[in-house]
């Protein structure tokens, strides 16, 4: 049932989508050579599903390519070091402090650096602030005009009622910098294990802003290992956890055997292509190396209606900043 809070949300929202963010619709309209927006086709469709992902190239015109990357460096430039550098801290303490920080992300628009951004002192950058971020998130989709106007897109919409999705929320966004020389990997994972519904309904929208090829960290993924299901959960740990370990976060099971990756494949993309991403589908990327940047835009995308979406996972909403449905 929808809020009277979320209604009043939407109709702020999809008021700032006619207004401020005028601009950017319009161009992504033209791009796509038709007033109306189109979603998946029938063969389009048989990829992802037999496959687990799916390269739509050209998703974005280069100037909203462009626009969003503006909008990624002004937060950079505005950003506080002091207030976030604790989080690179391998301290048992500090770790916590970082999932603390972390957990409350989710209706927020919160920085996370690369790894190796910092000297050993874990206070000085060992880089330029501008190349030292590796995400911003959790919320740009909501409290950024210009993110807003992308992930609420009609095209989006469009994409998701092709895949039958009746009342889809995105619950998550992120900006991903993979800055040059020091991008760090990503690991093979799956993003059910992530964002978890009851049944397993995740999907992930992943727009290139720049070039992505092998040299620079392209994605990379595994055909079909979607059709294996999820195999770990990440999710908050119970109360009385907390109390006895310290522990927020944890993974169920602990333990699992190494994704088989022999089978994968590299996902080069051109800027504006837009990767689709089952939330079973096993992918990753690797360390950035080059002197090149790898920047892209992620949201992630859940059903509501008929599907539960547990409290003890790792993200959620508040009653102020609930998740918004794409439609209804």
């Amino acid at each position: 049932m929808t809020t009277l809070v979320t209604m009043m949300l939407m109709r702020r929202r999809d008021a700032a989508l006619r207004g401020a963010s005028r601009l950017l619709q319009r161009s992504m309209a033209s791009s796509a050579g038709s007033s109306a927006a189109p979603g998946l086709s029938p063969a389009q469709i048989e990829f992802y599903e037999t496959n687990g992902f799916l390269h739509v190239p050209g998703f974005l015109p280069p100037d909203v390519c462009d626009g969003l990357r503006a909008r990624a460096k002004a937060y950079v430039a505005k950003c506080d070091v002091d207030e976030h550098r604790s989080i690179f801290t391998t301290k048992e303490q500090a770790r916590r402090m970082n999932d603390r920080y972390f957990l409350e992300s989710g209706d927020k628009i919160r920085y996370f650096f690369e790894e190796h951004a910092f000297e050993a002192d874990q206070r000085t950058l060992r880089v330029p602030l501008e190349l030292a971020v590796n995400k911003i998130g959790h919320n740009l989709h909501n409290l950024d005009p210009a993110f807003q106007a992308v992930s609420y897109a009609p095209r989006v919409k469009a994409i998701l009622q092709s895949l039958e999705y009746v009342r889809p929320m995105a619950v998550q966004s992120m900006y991903i910098f993979k800055q040059p020389s020091i991008g760090g990997e990503v690991s093979p994972h799956q993003d059910g294990t992530y964002l978890y519904t009851e049944p397993q309904s995740v999907i992930g929208f992943w727009w290139a802003l720049e070039d992505c090829t092998l040299d620079n960290g392209c994605l990379y993924g595994v055909p079909g290992s979607h059709l294996h299901g999820v195999r770990q959960r990440f999710r908050r740990t119970s109360s009385e956890q907390q109390a006895a370990t310290g522990d927020l976060l944890e993974t169920v099971p602990p333990k699992v055997e190494p994704f088989d990756i022999s089978a994968s494949v590299p996902i080069e993309t051109k800027k504006g292509d837009l990767v689709l991403l089952h939330n079973a589908f096993v992918h990753y990327s690797m360390a950035n190396t080059s002197p090149r940047s790898r920047h892209a835009y992620a949201v992630h995308i859940v059903e509501s209606h008929n599907v539960a979406y547990p409290a003890d996972n790792w993200l959620q909403n508040s009653d102020q900043k609930p998740f918004l449905p794409m439609y209804e």
